[in-house]
């Protein structure tokens, strides 16, 4: 994946990367309210080389002190310091309590020891620390005797504690900040991983490409097909008519030596939108004055009539089994548009739809009108949409944004193979609709959006 498949992912999936963020900085807050406090202080003792061991020059005595401050740092916590602090204080605590809260440092090229200690009061902190810097010159001093028994060094007590006026932990800034960036982490690399086990369709170059086929139309996604199952009638500054008319382009200019007057409309599986396809479709070639005769040859779930209200006693079964001539069984759905539906359900569609008989009144459908569309089965439950496929002049592979997998498209184009029916392309249905409607089709001018004028101003226009 790359950088914009990511940027891509994050604003699909803005959800989840919220709800982790939003989680972790929760649990951070609760974790920093729920923690006790803990009040830290510090004292500072100058360690100095006496005389005693200074034979040299001055500067070497500087070096030889700097050099024996990190060992002294080390002795910090021995059981004659620890011992001494709770013998001043009177504490109550065991050896390795009080030893677990004092820790001592020395800072590089300076002769300091500084001992810091912990603790839930700060005032106590503060004590602690003052007892354990003054047991600490002690014990050194009598470490470091000589033959003589004098001290090689002198240590002092240069800045005595003082009680802490805050705690130094929890740290609620730190731990909102750490769980901020490690809930957007977690949400960012749990949306990428999700996308990357997803195998839904959700990009129309994602689909072309696992298809191996051109990217005939997008059908954007929109709550008012059920009320207005065909576009083109549902107002002229509709997004979807117009997704509809660029798939009738795309299809016109798709084969220009041999241009597909049979096109079947399928799809990988039900409930992807394929015969909401095929009739508008159909619907925007009668608008574009071509004559069209909408064919629905899922003998299964047939829907054709039902979405366009009309009757189905008898249709394209009925003209197969020589019931009825077809002139008689075609309906009127337009001025140029005429329906074939499906009739009654025969016990064995694959085979109804696999005799030579379909091939016959699709001929006579081409010596009546300029396109037949045809509504089939599809691909991956049953072997009727590939049988209707293998009639047509191309095939139309519809998918649904967010529902078909890739999976189930390689095995549809497989299908369409096996049977060498030629794909003409694929159609992406039910795109979720952009706030910025020019990636998908235009913005329209609006009547409403256009500057008023009053009485007078449009009198004078009508007159000039």
């Amino acid at each position: 994946m790359n950088l914009r498949s990511y940027l891509r992912v994050l604003r699909e999936r803005w959800k989840l990367v919220l709800f982790f963020l939003v989680a972790s900085i929760g649990v951070a807050v609760v974790v920093t309210v729920e923690s006790p406090k803990v009040y830290t202080a510090s004292v500072q003792v100058f360690v100095q080389p006496t005389s005693s061991v200074t034979s040299q020059t001055q500067y070497t005595g500087v070096v030889a002190g700097q050099a024996l401050v990190t060992t002294y740092a080390s002795l910090a916590t021995t059981p004659d310091i620890i011992q001494a602090v709770k013998n001043d204080l009177h504490l109550e605590i065991t050896d390795s309590a009080l030893r677990g809260k004092i820790t001592a440092s020395a800072p590089l090229a300076q002769s300091l020891v500084v001992l810091s200690v912990t603790d839930r009061s700060p005032n106590r902190a503060a004590a602690i620390a003052n007892s354990a810097g003054r047991s600490f010159t002690t014990v050194i001093e009598k470490f470091s005797e000589d033959n003589n028994h004098l001290p090689t060094v002198k240590l002092f007590v240069t800045q005595p504690a003082t009680a802490p006026s805050s705690p130094t932990s929890p740290n609620t800034i730190l731990n909102i900040g750490i769980g901020f960036v490690l809930g957007l982490l977690i949400g960012a690399a749990l949306a990428v991983a999700r996308d990357i086990v997803d195998n839904r369709i959700k990009d129309p170059d994602e689909l072309s490409k696992v298809a191996g086929a051109p990217m005939m139309g997008i059908v954007v996604d929109d709550p008012k097909t059920p009320r207005h199952p065909i576009a083109t009638r549902a107002g002229n500054r509709n997004v979807r008519a117009e997704n509809y008319r660029q798939l009738r382009a795309n299809l016109q200019f798709a084969n220009v030596d041999h241009h597909p007057r049979v096109i079947a409309v399928t799809s990988s599986v039900p409930t992807e939108g394929k015969t909401t396809v095929a009739i508008n479709l159909a619907s925007t070639l009668a608008e574009a004055g071509f004559s069209v005769c909408l064919v629905d040859a899922d003998l299964r779930r047939p829907t054709v009539a039902k979405v366009l209200g009309l009757l189905s006693p008898v249709g394209l079964t009925s003209v197969l089994i020589h019931q009825i001539e077809l002139g008689e069984v075609l309906q009127h759905a337009g001025s140029s548009m005429y329906v074939l539906t499906s009739g009654p359900t025969p016990p064995n569609p694959s085979e109804v739809l696999a005799s030579s008989y379909v091939r016959d009144v699709i001929r006579s459908l081409l010596d009546k009108v300029d396109y037949v569309v045809i509504d089939t089965a599809p691909l991956l439950p049953v072997a009727d949409g590939s049988e209707v496929a293998a009639l047509a002049d191309g095939t139309l592979l519809v998918a649904r944004h967010g529902l078909t997998t890739d999976n189930n498209i390689k095995r549809a184009t497989a299908t369409l193979a096996r049977v060498d029916a030629k794909l003409l392309g694929v159609v992406l249905n039910r795109m979720p609709l952009k706030r910025n409607r020019n990636e998908y089709g235009y913005t329209y001018y609006r009547e409403t959006d256009a500057p008023t004028h009053s009485r007078s101003e449009r009198r004078k226009a009508k007159k000039s």
